[in-house]
């Protein structure tokens, strides 16, 4: 192994470094735990209820060292173990009703995994009714009847027989049990679910429960294994209750924080001898874990349960304090819950939040409560955790030994970090993860246990299902869409890019659903993949890949239909080909992104007068993806097109020759021109071709091409893949720039007057700057108005009710109910092109208004331009005159 791997739980590690909650513990006294540094925590977990007492009490120990001293033998099967006998006794005698007979376990597992074999061969019936959202252990059969997917996915489960009802409703019970009871041994259910996110029943549910689940003949298991011995301010939950359960489940506390025991309690009716006799368990019964678990009785029911009492007055206290904390706090806690020293603190998801990114994407990949609990433990010193099985509650549960000192200072941390969620410093809640060097790490992308959920989007008939990925396009997208991090310090930066990018890909907002001009439905998820380019590149690009092949894992386990791969994500997959074949539908989004472009350009040219039909196009990063697709289709419209490709790359010559050769092809195609009027290209091609004898898929053909146009003196050119950029920008009416590259390689003070320049790039190829006159006139290209609103919340760099065309894509295809991958690879498809383009005018997708750095191009700019285009026009017109009289023979 690794040395740098954990031997225990490497998984579990990992996520307790994540949120730095991997102090090292090497100390405990009551309710406090100490580090390796000394420093102390207010322990407000309990180990999820299991310490009663806090560490190490004192009388426990005695009892320890009393059976030390006394040499009690730990294990004596067959024989009678004394101790054992004796707490069975205790536990008949203080247990409500006529529960009296008692089967010891190891854990809380293994006594409901007793209950189950119990009712099963009580009864002779196999069935096994339990709640949804319920948490009975990870062993199979309490797994089984465990009601939360999460924990049972990969391991076959739950077994045959097991089934669910909605906790808290006594009606769906009974309707079950009419349907099912004669093949039902046994409900199990908790008093207060915990794991659940501590839901109290209605009134009177448990005692309901019991009557009519007797009156079906059908058991009644009460796990107590959380709620039991104290925690609720009684010695029971069910202390009070008017009826009795056939059966008891206890653990945790019972073992006094000290030694693991489990203790299923019936009464005599459901006892059967068969299970006594084919029951066992060698550690089961040991006298050891016994002694602990009499001292534990001694301590909670010494002094007419005086520490049971003090739980209840405390509890009170606790639950009207954070009550409080909730009326000072509302858009931060949705809800206080529980009973006694089991309380859950419910937050209001934060998904909707457009303040933060970071707060949304925790919120919907179960990270929201593991912040807090962080922030809680290594800025206040307060030991929290969050639930699992509902991410956005966090569980409070003091030892009971916790007075109101405690209380109060566990409530002084609450409120702190209510405040700081309140006024939208998210800084300061996650600035201890960041303010030291992190340890080095290999980047996981995994989301956080218990997320799946979060963004699984409902299976709606005849609704598209789209997530489309996203991640930062540059460092300022960070401060964008987390204003308050502009507090981060450069090192601060640093470290918080790292520790994104461990926490892996996920679910960053729900979409609500869209409505197409034809009256096709579609809903989505924004995902985000998060780092930014520079971290996507060389040794980083085999780990942004396999975060974007688990985000497409992800969405199909939300049963996605379409998966569409925004900005560097497609460029990191090859245009999404290493993402496919994972039983998603995947588009890179890239020909809806040129079609826009191209229409974008077309719109702009006629509005300001500017004839395609023999325009100088010059396309920069020819050989690309969307450079390759938008140089096919200005073909077939424009007067000539010169390719421009990467110069320090040695086989863009090559590229952008096949990037020619096909451009000639596709316009010999009559398939691929009858929609278009063809532009001068388009006929000197046509012409020349014939001239030559040279068909369609001729070797070579755009080289013999360009000869022959040399030979006939018919110049210039139409087509040109060999010249610098700066050269091919030195006479461009309109330039499109679509390359990977993050800096601006095109200044826009140096281009000609008249000069139209579509921006395809991201980041921004052409530089910003502030042209005088509108000169030239720039805009971003790809982007697209789509027909419906569109608010993407902290996520939305662009204006409202727009998006880039990669999204717009993967909308228009989920809405058409499209099936296949699109847009894959570097070769787009004109074919595809064109069926997209009819796609996105039937649903209504049109490319957005002009814009440039987030600026609207006015009307007035507009008309400026188209001014500069015609004083262009005219000044070439008369230069080529002057040429034409210089020329002219005398006398003429």
């Amino acid at each position: 192994m690794d040395d740098t791997t954990p031997a225990l739980n490497p998984a579990r590690a990992e996520l307790l470094q994540m949120f730095a909650l991997d102090a090292k513990i090497v100390r405990g006294t009551g309710f406090s735990l100490y580090d390796e540094d000394d420093r102390e925590y207010l322990d407000f977990l309990s180990q999820y209820g299991a310490l009663p007492f806090g560490h190490n009490p004192p009388r426990l120990w005695d009892a320890l060292n009393a059976a030390q001293t006394e040499q009690l033998p730990s294990l004596v099967q067959p024989l009678i173990p004394v101790e054992a006998e004796k707490l069975a006794q205790r536990l008949a005698d203080i247990t409500p009703g006529d529960l009296s007979i008692t089967t010891f376990a190891n854990s809380g597992a293994e006594t409901v995994e007793a209950a189950i074999k119990l009712a099963r061969i009580r009864t002779g019936r196999t069935g096994i009714l339990s709640t949804h959202n319920g948490f009975h252990g990870k062993t199979l059969g309490a797994l089984s009847a465990t009601g939360k997917p999460v924990y049972q996915k990969g391991f076959n489960a739950p077994a045959p027989g097991f089934d669910y009802v909605e906790y808290g409703n006594l009606d769906a019970l009974r309707e079950r049990l009419d349907a099912a009871w004669a093949g039902t041994a046994a409900f199990i259910v908790e008093p207060i679910q915990g794991e659940g996110g501590v839901i109290c029943p209605p009134d009177g549910y448990i005692d309901d429960v019991i009557e009519l689940c007797r009156s079906y003949g059908v058991l009644v298991i009460l796990d107590e294994i959380q709620t039991g011995l104290g925690r609720t301010g009684d010695l029971f939950a069910c202390s009070n209750g008017r009826e009795v359960p056939d059966m008891l489940l206890l653990a945790k506390a019972l073992g006094g924080g000290m030694m693991p025991i489990g203790a299923c309690i019936v009464r005599p009716d459901v006892w059967d001898d068969q299970f006594g006799r084919n029951h066992s368990s060698t550690f089961a019964n040991n006298n050891l874990a016994a002694r602990v678990a009499n001292a534990t009785l001694d301590m909670l029911l010494e002094d007419d349960q005086a520490m049971i009492r003090n739980v209840a007055e405390n509890g009170a206290y606790l639950h009207e304090q954070l009550e409080a904390l909730q009326q000072r706090y509302p858009d931060v806690i949705a809800e206080v819950r529980g009973r006694g020293y089991m309380a859950g603190l419910s937050f209001h998801p934060f998904d909707e939040r457009v303040d933060s990114a970071t707060m949304a994407f925790a919120s919907l990949n179960g990270g929201v409560t593991p912040l807090i609990s962080s922030y809680l433990f290594n800025v206040e010193g307060l030991l929290t955790a969050p639930l699992f099985n509902e991410t956005h509650v966090m569980r409070l549960q003091p030892t009971l030994i916790a007075g109101r000192a405690e209380l109060d200072r566990a409530l002084d941390a609450l409120e702190e970090v209510c405040d700081i969620i309140d006024q939208r410093d998210y800084y300061t809640l996650v600035r201890h993860l960041v303010a030291k060097p992190l340890p080095e790490k290999p980047a996981a992308p995994r989301p956080v246990p218990g997320a799946d959920a979060a963004g699984a989007i409902p299976n709606v008939d005849q609704t598209g299902k789209f997530a489309f990925v996203i991640h930062y396009t540059e460092e300022e997208d960070i401060f964008r869409s987390d204003p308050s991090f502009s507090q981060f310090d450069d090192a601060e930066l640093a470290n918080w890019r790292e520790w994104v990018k461990g926490f892996g890909p996920g679910f960053a907002r729900k979409l609500p659903k869209v409505t197409s001009k034809s009256g096709a439905t579609a809903e989505g998820m924004l995902m985000s993949v998060p780092m930014l380019p520079a971290d996507m590149r060389g040794a980083g690009r085999h780990a942004a890949a396999g975060m974007i092949k688990t985000a497409v894992d992800m969405a199909g386990d939300a049963d996605v239909s379409r998966v569409g791969l925004g900005a560097f994500t497609s460029i990191v997959t090859r245009g999404g080909e290493t993402a496919t074949g994972r039983g998603v539908p995947i588009t890179s989004g890239n020909t809806l992104t040129t079609i826009s472009a191209v229409k974008g350009i077309k719109n702009m040219a006629a509005r300001a007068d500017m004839p395609l039909k023999d325009a100088h196009v010059v396309v920069v990063g020819a050989s690309g993806a969307i450079g390759r697709l938008a140089s096919l289709m200005l073909s077939r419209e424009v007067g000539r097109v010169s390719l421009v490709g990467n110069a320090a790359n040695p086989f863009t010559p090559r590229l952008l020759a096949r990037v020619a050769n096909e451009m000639c092809d596709t316009l010999l195609d009559p398939d691929m021109t009858s929609r278009h009027t063809p532009g001068d290209f388009a006929t000197r091609i046509r012409d020349m071709a014939t001239s030559l004898q040279l068909e369609r898929g001729s070797k070579d053909i755009a080289e013999h091409l360009a000869a022959g146009f040399h030979g006939t003196g018919d110049v210039p050119v139409p087509l040109d893949w060999k010249t610098s950029l700066d050269t091919a920008l030195e006479n461009a009416d309109i330039v499109l720039v679509a390359t990977s590259s993050e800096m601006a390689l095109i200044d826009p003070l140096k281009l000609r007057p008249g000069t139209l320049v579509c921006d395809i790039a991201r980041p921004p190829n052409v530089a910003d700057a502030d042209i005088p006159g509108q000169s030239v006139m720039v805009f971003d290209g790809g982007l697209v108005q789509p027909p419906f609103k569109l608010d993407l919340g902290a996520f939305q760099t662009l204006p409202a009710n727009l998006c880039w065309g990669c999204l717009g894509e993967t909308m228009l295809l989920a809405l058409a109910q499209e099936d296949k991958d699109y847009s894959i690879g570097s070769r787009l498809s004109l074919t595809d092109a064109d069926h997209l383009e009819r796609l996105a005018e039937e649903h209504g997708f049109e490319p957005a208004a002009p814009q440039w750095y987030g600026r609207h191009v006015s009307e007035a700019d507009i008309d400026s331009f188209a001014a500069e285009v015609a004083h262009a026009r005219q000044m070439r017109l008369n230069l080529v005159q002057y040429d034409g009289n210089a020329q002219r023979p005398a006398g003429e």
